[in-house]
């Protein structure tokens, strides 16, 4: 990729030090960290027609490549929800989940992870963080960044969190022994749509009810958790941390959940991480901060606290590199540079942001040993799916929106003819800027001589 050149220069000149050059993160870390690899040709300065058309028709072609590959990863990970979903649904929980389902996980999490490594246009690795926002975090966990991120400096941002994240819960008033179990009938939960009912028995000691409510929690597909306090009381969290989640619950007859016998609580709210990325402002959302789409240096960057390594009294810090494709899409000066920041979808990064139960740290970890494992990454390909999505559609938005500027060179300054009318528009247009990129070729630009 060429740096920018000064208004008068319009030759391009060849890709060399300083050209998205970053400070390094400390030695440690360096060999981690996605550079980009490769260099992809674009001129800059004040650009000629011609050149461009050539710099949007690059980045359309990138861009198609990447959106190719996404779409083959969504389509992985379809089949893969499809038959975890199905396993889910029908298969028997007396027995542990088939051990099939598990190996057709991994040979897909590979394939996914294939096609990543293979996706690659002009020496540059596209959706394996060579051209997009890589990082890495100390007492916190890098997601993802922006195409406003800015390159941390060696030492890395500081991440200061001033407010840790809690989980919805709801507790139960009296101590849990025998006797309480022994009068009560059964213990209701639900959350949205999804509910269970368990119903007590005079034989259950406090572990086989524990043990048996978890079982028709999981049974019913509430994420939820089931245990006692340090003083003996029943306790119900749900596993995701935030404000955003709640559920409701009651025991029928006595204090065991609900403090008032056959009245249905609301559980008691969790909070958002609550912190700032660099001395800038950051919202939370559950365990995941976020900076402000304003702020100068850690715009759309995304942390996750995992716990633990701040409770020593050490530091956050994220380390992060704009690998960012940069290309300039106007003939002037006025808008003179794009930045792309394309995702990064290797397993290990997919699905990085979800709690689990399992606790899997993203579908790279996922297993299927067992059933509630088997619920885990089910929720994990859901949302893997759900980001997957988001992705094809802001790539296809980016194609189209080159394409058509594209176009609009090409009629302006070349050989135009009319688009043809009906069908399928963005192929039409596809079809359309081929025969024209064709037609200059053969005439060469105006003002030229031809070949």
């Amino acid at each position: 990729m060429s740096p920018f050149q000064p208004s008068h220069q319009v030759r391009p000149v060849p890709s060399g030090p300083g050209w998205l050059q970053v400070p390094a993160p400390p030695e440690a870390w360096v060999a981690r960290v996605p550079r980009h690899a490769g260099w992809l040709k674009f001129d800059a300065g004040w650009l000629q027609p011609e050149q461009a058309i050539r710099n949007l028709e690059t980045s359309v072609s990138l861009l198609q490549t990447a959106a190719l590959a996404v779409e083959e990863i969504d389509g992985l990970i379809d089949r893969l929800l499809t038959q975890v979903n199905l396993a889910w649904r029908e298969g028997d929980r007396a027995q542990p989940p088939p051990r099939v389902l598990g190996d057709d996980l991994k040979h897909a999490l590979h394939q996914v992870d294939e096609i990543v490594r293979r996706c690659r246009f002009h020496g540059r690795g596209l959706i394996d963080g060579q051209s997009g926002v890589a990082g890495l975090g100390q007492g916190v966990a890098f997601i993802r960044g922006g195409p406003n991120t800015a390159t941390s400096p060696p030492e890395g941002f500081e991440v200061r969190i001033l407010g840790f994240p809690s989980r919805a819960a709801l507790t139960g008033g009296v101590t849990l022994h025998e006797d309480w179990l022994r009068a009560e009938s059964e213990i209701f939960l639900a959350e949205g749509d999804q509910f269970v009912r368990c119903p007590t028995r005079p034989e259950d000691g406090v572990a086989g009810f524990l043990a048996r409510l978890q079982e028709a929690v999981l049974a019913a597909g509430l994420d939820l958790e089931v245990g006692l306090t340090p003083q003996r009381r029943l306790i119900v969290r749900h596993n995701q941390y935030g404000s955003h989640f709640k559920f409701k619950g009651s025991s029928r007859k006595t204090p065991l959940l609900s403090k008032r016998p056959g009245k249905i609580e609301w559980s008691r709210q969790g909070k958002d991480i609550h912190g700032t990325l660099d001395g800038e402002s950051a919202f939370g959302i559950g365990r995941m901060l976020v900076g402000y789409l304003d702020n100068k240096r850690t715009s759309e960057l995304a942390v996750l606290w995992r716990g633990g390594a701040l409770d020593n009294g050490q530091g956050a810090r994220i380390h992060v590199v704009q690998n960012g494709i940069v290309f300039q899409d106007r003939q002037d000066m006025r808008q003179p540079r794009v930045r792309l920041t394309l995702p990064t979808l290797a397993s290990q990064h997919l699905g990085a942001w979800l709690e689990t139960r399992s606790g899997f740290e993203s579908l790279a970890e996922a297993r299927l040993t067992n059933w509630p494992q088997v619920q885990d990454t089910l929720n994990l390909l859901f949302a893997v799916s759900c980001e997957l999505e988001d992705w094809r559609e802001r790539l296809d938005g980016w194609t189209r929106r080159y394409q058509n500027q594209a176009l609009r060179f090409l009629r302006q300054n070349g050989p135009g003819e009319p688009v043809a009318q009906g069908g399928d528009r963005q192929a039409l247009e596809a079809e359309d800027m081929a025969r024209l990129l064709r037609r200059w070729i053969e005439t060469g630009p105006p003002g030229s001589a031809g070949p």
